[in-house]
């Protein structure tokens, strides 16, 4: 796919068990990630506080905590990267949760490596496109308005 670029991608992954922290870390190796490891949500708060990553993998059960409460704390950094939700207590429940909270894809363990892959590059590449499409949205307004302001020159000149 075209969607990844040159330089790696930087990837925070919150996991309370070092191992399967390993093993994920490994499997989005394919992606030319650098991945930062946090166990906890004290640590996941640290890390996004040195650098904003360009995707999330988020487990929810964490030992300080519920892993929703950091991903409802993201929409008030910008730009908020896509956040991949993973949790082994999986319900539809829990999932609908986790979008409603802003959760970009939901994943139950355990999962494979391939499936881990796919779903975080296609969540790179729908933030990345719906940040395309803002820019693109952002950039007709502004043409749109300085058209009107414009026209709204050209007639007062007629009129008065």
């Amino acid at each position: 796919m075209a969607m990844i670029e040159t330089e790696a991608l930087d990837i925070l992954i919150v996991e309370d068990s070092p191992s399967l922290a390993q093993t994920y870390a490994a499997y989005l190796g394919r992606l030319d990630a650098r991945t930062v490891i946090a166990g906890s949500l004290a640590e996941a708060k640290a890390a996004l506080g040195r650098a904003m990553p360009d995707l999330i993998l988020l487990d929810l059960n964490l030992p300080d905590g519920d892993g929703l409460s950091l991903l409802t704390e993201l929409p008030e950094r910008a730009p908020r990267p896509p956040v991949v939700v993973i949790t082994a207590h999986g319900s539809v429940s829990v999932a609908v949760q986790a979008m409603r909270a802003g959760a970009t894809d939901f994943l139950v363990k355990p999962f494979d490596a391939e499936r881990l892959v796919i779903t975080m590059r296609n969540a790179l590449e729908n933030w990345r496109l719906a940040n395309l499409v803002k820019r693109y949205e952002e950039s007709f307004q502004d043409r749109a308005l300085a058209i009107l302001w414009a026209k709204a020159c050209r007639c007062r000149r007629f009129i008065g």
